[in-house]
């Protein structure tokens, strides 16, 4: 069956785009509250975009035609945030910092993590294996504006010991172990499970 994007609402359109284009990463980004609060929140249009600069991207939505999410309004007032790659055994509380709640109101205690010192202003979430400290480096609206491509320079990586090798002057982190969580269609996840290892040709 062939799709004529044009012929098919919004909606439409974003139900076919995130059940072909799977597995996709998850940026879970935890930033400020005006009231001091932390939100945290998971994202799946995202991808690293440049080396140099470090930088990753992330689209975001609206909460509706005239409120930002809550990420957005925090990066947009603070410029910056701790960006996490969930594992599987996260997968529950990264499900629960889906919820759409209140302008203020955290995460945290529904996800039943807990907070690990990171930064002079930010906190990371203690069970991730990775967390990168970014600052807002661009944001571009995309169509209708109610997207946005959010552009952020990642500043310093935290990666937990027990995944990292190095070798040759490279630095390896070990896939299995980090078992990163991502997205498919609908409520589905994925998971790395089988892994191929080929040589790229010269």
């Amino acid at each position: 069956m062939r799709f004529q994007f044009d012929q098919l609402s919004a909606n439409q359109r974003y139900h076919l785009i995130t059940q072909t284009i799977t597995p996709r990463p998850i940026a879970w980004i935890l930033t400020k509250n005006e009231n001091e609060s932390f939100n945290l929140a998971p994202f799946s249009y995202f991808a690293p975009v440049s080396s140099d600069p470090a930088l990753v991207m992330v689209s975001i939505g609206n909460k509706s035609a005239d409120q930002a999410k809550d990420t957005k309004h925090n990066l947009l007032r603070e410029k910056e945030c701790v960006l996490h790659i969930p594992s599987e055994a996260l997968m529950n509380a990264v499900n629960e910092s889906a919820a759409n709640l209140p302008y203020g109101e955290s995460e945290l205690p529904n996800t039943h993590v807990s907070l690990a010192d990171f930064t002079k202003t930010l906190p990371r979430i203690q069970q991730a294996n990775v967390a990168m400290h970014c600052r807002l480096f661009d944001i571009h609206s995309l169509g209708n504006a109610s997207f946005q491509a959010v552009y952020l320079e990642i500043l310093d990586v935290h990666v937990e010991e027990d995944l990292i090798t190095e070798a040759n002057s490279r630095i390896y982190i070990d896939n299995k172990k980090l078992n990163p969580l991502a997205r498919l269609g609908g409520d589905d996840y994925a998971l790395v499970g089988k892994t191929v290892t080929m040589k790229r040709p010269n």
